[in-house]
């Protein structure tokens, strides 16, 4: 990312990853990546399949992403789409870098408080 990341916004996608997703050792650079990628995907319509090709993983990444709320499905969660949290976090993970999130300054939003409705508000000047 091109210049210091808005703080509220790491600290809420921190939030996402390690609190509402669970996230913990290993490599959260990596789900951050597929996570980011799979809100593309579903953003476009096109590639999750690609992205998550055995049906089992599909299915319960699918289900962690659909519980966090990232994601809303009429009869089959393979043809879900973004719920505007979806959007908010596509919007916010395509314009950080993981290690904007994982600095010594991030932390959790609100102080540890849960967010109100206007933490999803458009940022960097998007409609």
């Amino acid at each position: 990312m091109t210049g210091q990341p808005d703080q509220n916004v790491a600290d809420h996608v921190h939030r996402l990853l390690f609190e509402e997703l669970n996230l913990c050792c290993g490599f959260p650079e990596d789900a951050y990546t597929l996570i980011r990628d799979l809100l593309t995907a579903f953003r476009n319509k096109t590639g999750i399949d690609t992205l998550l090709p055995h049906s089992g993983a599909r299915y319960l990444v699918l289900a962690a992403l659909d519980h966090a709320d990232l994601i809303e499905h009429g009869s089959i969660i393979d043809a879900a789409w973004l719920s505007r949290k979806g959007e908010w976090y596509w919007q916010a993970m395509t314009r950080l870098d993981y290690d904007d999130i994982d600095g010594d300054g991030s932390g959790l939003p609100h102080d540890g408080k849960a967010c109100m409705d206007s933490c999803l508000k458009p940022f960097w000047g998007m409609a």
